[in-house]
């Protein structure tokens, strides 16, 4: 039985994933502008819309008032002249009765053209109104459509990330696995099955990838010098390699999503004061020094997997 398994296909795999995330990823900012675009002319917009909407509404609002009043004074005005041949023998209160009568009739109509005024004013208001909406519905329409188009791709970057992530742990996972299979001191090291725990537990997952896999490397170029199959003069100061790597995965993965969230979707001073272009256009330069990164440090360990798996012998 194996005890060093040559692990190189699990990494180059990666590699392929991280290319493909990439043209995905800038295929998502393509359409994630070109969303912006009308977005930004809804959002400008907006204020137009809703403050035409707001006097609408105020023009609306006495019109139940008036039209409860109008039915009052109607209702009364039908009461009183069923009354009349109630009084018809009483010349004193038919008198009395027909003045109400007479002061009603004169507030119906008052009340009745108080309501015809508003009734006018709301339908010259809405007459305004509706091209006013029409526009910004056809806004809300294109923005909508861009945003689900831009949606698409992105749920295929983020979905093909979360298969690179899986297919990197299972390649940490075994090249650990490689090392406790040879090396006893492996034991009281880091145990493999955090290739994957750190990357599912939160906060935690900023950093235990990177720690995870920088204790393999080291460890793995300490047992290839331990058993001279590498020279100690090659071995390489990994330190900021590894660093930068993640540093970069920080940057392009975690604080650029923030930065375009609240770029693209928010409402608050980064829609505002920053460039959208320019975020777009560093998101993009990010991931693409994130992805090379992360290229040439798989490649690196690969070579290493390779000189533990063709010397297996010497462990």
């Amino acid at each position: 039985m194996k005890k060093i398994s040559n692990n190189t296909l699990l990494g180059r795999l990666a590699q392929i994933l991280n290319v493909v995330i990439l043209a995905f990823f800038i295929l998502s900012v393509i359409f994630l502008l070109n969303f912006d675009k009308v977005n930004v002319v809804k959002v400008g917009n907006e204020p137009v819309y809703l403050k035409a909407k707001e006097h609408l509404h105020s023009v609306e609002h006495p019109l139940k008032l008036n039209q409860a009043e109008v039915d009052y004074y109607a209702y009364k005005l039908d009461t009183l002249t069923q009354h009349q041949a109630a009084v018809a023998k009483d010349k004193k209160a038919v008198k009395a009765l027909q003045e109400d009568i007479d002061r009603t009739k004169k507030t119906l109509g008052e009340k009745k053209e108080v309501l015809a005024q508003t009734e006018q004013a709301i339908a010259d208001e809405r007459a305004a109104f509706e091209p006013i909406e029409a526009e910004y519905n056809d806004m809300v329409a294109k923005t909508e459509a861009a945003e689900g188009t831009y949606n698409v791709f992105l749920f295929i970057t983020l979905l093909l990330f979360l298969v690179k992530v899986f297919v990197w742990a299972v390649w940490n996972y075994k090249n650990s696995k490689n090392l406790r299979n040879v090396c006893s001191w492996m034991e009281k090291a880091t145990a493999p099955s955090w290739a994957f725990w750190g990357w599912i537990i939160p906060i935690y997952n900023l950093i235990k990838p990177y720690a995870f896999f920088n204790e393999l490397y080291d460890e793995t170029e300490y047992a290839l010098t331990d058993k001279n199959v590498m020279p100690v003069d090659n071995k390489s100061d990994n330190d900021f390699l590894l660093g930068f790597w993640w540093g970069m995965f920080l940057l392009a993965v975690c604080l650029m999503s923030m930065i375009i969230v609240s770029t693209f979707f928010g409402n608050g001073p980064a829609f505002y004061k920053l460039n959208h272009t320019s975020v777009a256009v560093a998101a993009i330069v990010l991931w693409c020094v994130y992805v090379l990164m992360e290229i040439i440090v798989i490649n690196k360990y690969n070579k290493l997997n390779k000189l533990m798996a063709d010397n297996e012998k010497v462990f």
